[in-house]
């Protein structure tokens, strides 16, 4: 994941070696796989103790003062056994003493980031936890399985910074439901309704898969979905749903839709309101003809131009907590830049059929194309 804006500014300003200089940390992407292939008497112990003194330090992520009572009190490594796993980074040049550091104060120096290599974002509260909240490396820690651990990060580095800022859909998601594609249940005049059905059935692919596949007798994919499906428990992984402007894998993501909307629902958020809208859109085209809404009962149903291809409705693997990266917060931008201007479509549209309009397409008017 690149990220311009890898916390450089105001350096002299941030605590360093102090604790949280900021709301995330970044490790270098050659770093990473390293830590799996290095001796070590607990490979658990070894890479969460080094994500823990690394989310210690401050805005050079670099120094730190968190020792083995962090790593005991917000992971739930013991001391004895956090100071062993410190001492191997240390045997392995991973982390050092600073000339600062005493047995009562240690401080410790770790690399220096490469700024350019586009290194890997991670919330700190990760490791410190949400408000009221077990942390998740804690979490992860109970399982006792190291390599949900590297699942986890090795999702985060994958994340893609555009309105979704989820994981590649190649890479891991929710497929549509296949005894249901993406329907065109009418037209009226220059405008389809389509009709979606979300799927329950996740599809994953790539290199970063292999590691979570096993060779043994069964299903070789069974462990990876374990893995996957013990982060969704644990909080960590959230599948959102997003309507996609095609089938294919480079398809463009267009707005998330919430498939519960047709529910009554307390607390309506934007995206339940979005999907809402949507479908009132789409009711208001199809006039007296409510029978075609009848054969869609309980979809998601979205007006687009007649001229559009089929869309597809996916769920975007996404980590629950987001390192708050400048890169994150243009993400959110644009997220919301695509909720309000769809709103503003599907309500357009909806006028126009009221007012026995049929002939304007779906326009999706965004900030950088307004007159």
């Amino acid at each position: 994941m690149a990220d311009e804006g890898t916390a450089t500014e105001n350096q002299d300003k941030s605590p360093r070696g102090k604790g949280r200089g900021r709301s995330f940390f970044a490790i270098d992407r050659d770093l990473w796989p390293q830590l799996w292939t290095l001796e070590t008497a607990n490979r658990l112990n070894f890479v969460m103790s080094y994500l823990v003194l690394l989310s210690g330090t401050g805005a050079d992520h670099q120094l730190t003062k968190w020792s083995a009572k962090a790593i005991e009190e917000h992971v739930g490594i013991g001391k004895p056994r956090g100071q062993r796993a410190i001492e191997e980074l240390i045997d392995h040049g991973l982390v050092s003493r600073t000339e600062r550091s005493t047995r009562l104060q240690p401080q410790y120096r770790l690399p220096a980031l490469d700024r350019e290599a586009e290194p890997i974002f991670l919330p700190v509260q990760l490791v410190t936890g949400l408000a009221n909240e077990t942390p998740i490396l804690r979490r992860i820690r109970e399982t006792g399985d190291a390599l949900i651990l590297r699942m986890l990060v090795d999702l985060y580095a994958m994340i893609e910074l555009d309105a979704t800022f989820g994981v590649p859909i190649a890479n891991l998601r929710q497929n549509p439901a296949e005894e249901h594609p993406a329907r065109k249940i009418f037209e009226a005049g220059a405008n389809a309704v389509w009709a979606m059905e979300y799927g329950g059935q996740q599809g994953a692919a790539g290199d970063w898969t292999r590691i979570h596949r096993t060779s043994d007798e069964g299903d070789p994919w069974a462990l990876f979905w374990e893995r996957v499906a013990t982060l969704t428990k644990i909080g960590a992984l959230i599948f959102e749903p997003w309507i996609y402007d095609g089938e294919p894998f480079d398809a463009e993501p267009l707005f998330p839709v919430d498939p519960a909307a047709h529910y009554p629902i307390q607390n309506v958020d934007k995206i339940t309101a979005l999907t809402r809208s949507a479908y009132a859109a789409a009711a208001e085209l199809a006039g007296e003809r409510t029978y075609l809404l009848d054969r869609a009962e309980g979809d998601i149903l979205v007006p687009l131009p007649t001229h559009h291809r089929p869309p597809e409705v996916r769920g975007v693997a996404k980590l629950r907590i987001e390192a708050d990266t400048p890169g994150r917060r243009r993400a959110y931008a644009q997220r919301m830049e695509r909720i309000d201007a769809y709103s503003e479509a599907f309500a357009i549209l909806k006028l126009d059929a009221e007012n026995g309009r049929f002939d304007k397409p779906l326009r999706v008017f965004r900030p950088a194309s307004r007159p």
